[in-house]
């Protein structure tokens, strides 16, 4: 009887060990110390995106560059700063508050540059980034920097100064740009058509899909001037950006991106003015 027992309890310890044992061998081979990472991205400043790593699942740092400052540019004139291209075309506005007068408003400056290879111009408001290409480029001051209500400053006396920060380089070498536009703009139709009345840009939020896909691959804005760049692995893409909650309604545009290319696309959203 005894020798029956002692079969049972060491049958039972053997079992014991033999959970134990199996216990181990999971906890060993999981991955990441036991639980799995999910495969969300985060959007860096930069437009390129980072995963979840490690042990803990955090983000991967995002890449950091530095910023670069043009010397003072005058009207006409052209620097090429981090790879990045600006020219001076003309002042919009400079509406700053004399420093000899008591305003309401402070006011700003607002100035048309050309951009790289892009055949519209764009306008800077000092002090407001905008991202370009992938690169921040920022009006950080204007030459006269105070306004006096007696003294007349000719547009030929100004200077602009514009900080770069570059894109990161990244494994991505391909993608996608191009504009959001509004329009129509005007009511009716004119023949000649009235520069007056053409498609302005909107800034909204723009979300890339996979082709197919319901989840978003990539999410990001269009700037003041309607421009966008998403940096792609090759493949095809659906481009949706955000309407109102009735007008404007905006159009999906699909591309195809091929390795070491930009694509371009416009994606045109309805004012509903007719």
């Amino acid at each position: 009887m005894m020798k029956k027992y002692a079969i049972i309890i060491g049958a039972f310890i053997l079992a014991v060990a033999v959970a134990f044992w199996a216990i181990g061998i999971r906890e060993a081979t999981a991955p990441a110390g036991g639980q799995a990472c999910t495969e969300e991205a985060k959007i860096c400043p930069d437009g390129s995106a980072v995963w979840r790593t490690g042990p803990n699942c955090e983000f991967s740092a995002c890449p950091v560059a530095v910023a670069t400052t043009t010397s003072g540019l005058a009207i006409g004139a052209m620097a090429n700063i981090n790879g990045t291209t600006i020219g001076v075309l003309s002042l919009v506005e400079d509406s700053r508050c004399p420093v000899d007068v008591q305003c309401i408003q402070a006011g700003t400056v607002r100035v048309r540059v050309a951009l790289n290879a892009y055949s519209r111009d764009f306008t800077f408001t000092l002090g407001q980034p905008q991202i370009v290409d992938g690169a921040t480029i920022t009006l950080a001051s204007v030459s006269p920097t105070e306004k006096h209500s007696k003294q007349m400053v000719s547009p030929s006396d100004y200077r602009f100064v514009f900080t770069v920060v570059p894109k990161v380089a990244t494994s991505e070498n391909s993608g996608v740009r191009g504009f959001v536009l509004l329009g129509p703009t005007c009511p009716v139709m004119r023949i000649p058509p009235d520069p007056a009345c053409a498609d302005k840009p909107y800034a909204t939020a723009v979300t890339v899909y996979r082709s197919n896909a319901a989840t978003p691959f990539k999410v990001g804005n269009s700037d003041a001037n309607g421009a966008f760049t998403f940096s792609l692995p090759a493949g095809s893409y659906t481009l949706k950006a955000a309407g109102g909650t009735m007008l404007p309604r905006c159009a999906s545009a699909t591309v195809v991106v091929t390795a070491n290319n930009f694509a371009t696309t416009t994606i045109s959203c309805d004012t509903g003015i007719r």
